[in-house]
């Protein structure tokens, strides 16, 4: 498992996409599976550094696990903004409302379609997401 912290500020994605890289390159993570995760990632990270310390003087901290194998990569994203559980934010209806659509939100759409699972809790202060992406057979 890798695990890395940092201040939440949109510039540090790239040094996020780095060490993530190069934990799944390690681990023999597919590539169909790689492209998934990062885009999972992104957005996850984006959202703590635009939205979860935006009422701050100073950037506040993201924590980040990853977890992979072959087949299976597991990420934890952890902040201390306020309390925000993605899970069950209404997104049901997204598509179908195009012709209204409305910038926002199309992050946590991307999050829950690229998982297989995806937990939400809070816990000392601290908003934990983890989203676990599987490689559907045949698909490697």
């Amino acid at each position: 498992m890798k695990e890395y912290e940092c201040p939440a500020v949109p510039d540090n994605l790239r040094p996020v996409l780095a060490v993530a890289a190069e934990e799944l390159i390690a681990s023999g993570t597919e590539t169909p599976l790689r492209q998934r995760f990062f885009v999972v990632l992104e957005e996850l990270f984006n959202n703590v550094a635009l939205h979860a310390y935006k009422d701050q003087l100073e950037a506040g901290t993201v924590r980040l696990a990853i977890k992979a194998s072959q087949d299976y990569v597991e990420l934890t994203v952890m902040d201390q903004g306020p309390p925000f559980d993605l899970t069950t934010y209404d997104d049901a209806n997204r598509l179908q409302r195009l012709e209204n659509f409305q910038p926002g939100g199309a992050g946590i759409f991307l999050v829950k379609t690229l998982s297989s699972a995806l937990a939400y809790r809070r816990e000392n202060g601290w908003n934990i997401v983890t989203s676990v992406m599987e490689l559907p057979p045949g698909e490697a």
